[in-house]
């Protein structure tokens, strides 16, 4: 049966966007299926302490790492996980976990302003103790490998800011993060602290 004149004009229609159509579903597929296929893992590199010791990223048998990624300009989203990484903290001592198979790691993004001296003062505002606790920082090239290991999005403003991921990781004794977390007020401590207790039962 003979198409007609109206039919015609869509099926030709049709055949010319179905091209279009195939390459965004395509690009679609790309941005939604690629990452879950790439792993996120803390790199091995080594970072240094504030004393300037070397420290090491490696795999760490027996260990569950929470990783924040911090500047100390940062106005909101930045100091506000650390503070309420402090409460988890005081929650892990009393339990008596912190620094037994769970540690805690903040690096800076921005070393050229993050010296050690300012980041011994975030240190001290914000009440981080030492127990299980380490900052670190390292040259811009170590940082970007973590960063992008990480799959943290970090860029510099104009303003002087710095545009990042808001994202926390947990880590395995092998590297790979095995969850991730808001930063700011989509950081739950509480949340937080029966995820570790539920991944230290299960050994």
């Amino acid at each position: 049966m003979p198409l007609t004149p109206t039919a015609a004009i869509r099926l030709r229609r049709l055949l010319l966007f179905l091209p279009l159509l195939v390459l965004a579903a395509l690009v679609a597929s790309w941005f939604w299926l690629s990452p879950s296929s790439v792993s996120a893992k803390l790199p091995d590199v080594q970072l240094q302490t504030l004393d300037g010791e070397a420290y090491s990223l490696a795999p760490k048998p027996g260990s569950i790492r929470l990783v924040e990624l911090i500047y100390t300009r940062c106005p909101d989203i930045c100091p506000t996980t650390t503070v309420k990484m402090v409460q988890l903290q005081k929650r892990l001592q009393a339990a008596g976990l912190m620094g037994h198979g769970i540690e805690f790691l903040t690096i800076t993004i921005d070393p050229q302003n993050d010296t050690p001296d300012v980041l011994r003062y975030y240190v001290k505002q914000l009440g981080i103790a030492d127990e299980g606790w380490i900052v670190l920082r390292g040259d811009e090239e170590t940082i970007r490998t973590v960063t992008s290991s990480l799959g943290f999005f970090a860029k510099k403003t104009e303003d002087g800011f710095i545009s990042h991921t808001s994202s926390t990781y947990l880590v395995d004794q092998n590297n790979a993060v095995i969850r991730k977390f808001g930063m700011g007020e989509d950081f739950d401590p509480e949340q937080i602290y029966q995820e570790l207790l539920n991944l230290k039962k299960e050994g």
